[in-house]
């Protein structure tokens, strides 16, 4: 036994120490970096879909429109009475949407002028129900025809 010599345990090298500690930080550093690429991806994306303006202008006429159909339901108001509020809710529309004042214009220019041709349209049918003494146009159709009309416009 006299041969047998002990020897000491090799030491580790500090590099290994340092690079566990850079490796570990590398790590932290992508995650941290995946957590804010997803969370930008999600608000880009959420911020996408926000509605703008002009579907925040249309879904205010539309709600506008369905009140009208809910007062006649209701019986507090006519058809009659529907027919000439919703003419002046879709003249109002026009303003707001296009700025063309076409409340005062008669319905003729409204037909003619390009940018409102649909409206005039629509406008002389809910006209002719809101000012005769009996017509066959129904609130239902010109509430859905308005509708049509409002989200289309672009």
């Amino acid at each position: 036994m006299d041969g047998l010599e002990i020897i000491d345990p090799p030491q580790y090298s500090i590099a290994w120490l340092i690079l566990a500690v850079l490796c570990a930080l590398m790590i932290i550093a992508l995650i941290l970096t995946l957590l804010r690429l997803t969370r930008w991806l999600v608000e880009r994306r959420a911020y996408a879909k926000r509605p703008g303006a002009s579907d925040a202008l249309k879904a205010e006429f539309l709600r506008a429109i369905n009140a009208i159909g809910e007062k006649v339901e209701a019986s507090t108001m006519s058809a009659r009475d529907g027919h000439r509020e919703l003419e002046a809710v879709l003249r109002v529309f026009v303003l707001r949407s296009e700025g063309l004042d076409i409340r005062q214009e008669p319905l003729e220019r409204v037909v003619l002028d390009p940018r409102t041709a649909t409206v005039g349209t629509l406008l002389t049918r809910t006209h002719e129900a809101g000012y005769a003494r009996e017509s066959r146009t129904r609130l239902s159709e010109s509430l859905h025809a308005a509708r049509a009309v409002v989200r289309a416009w672009s």
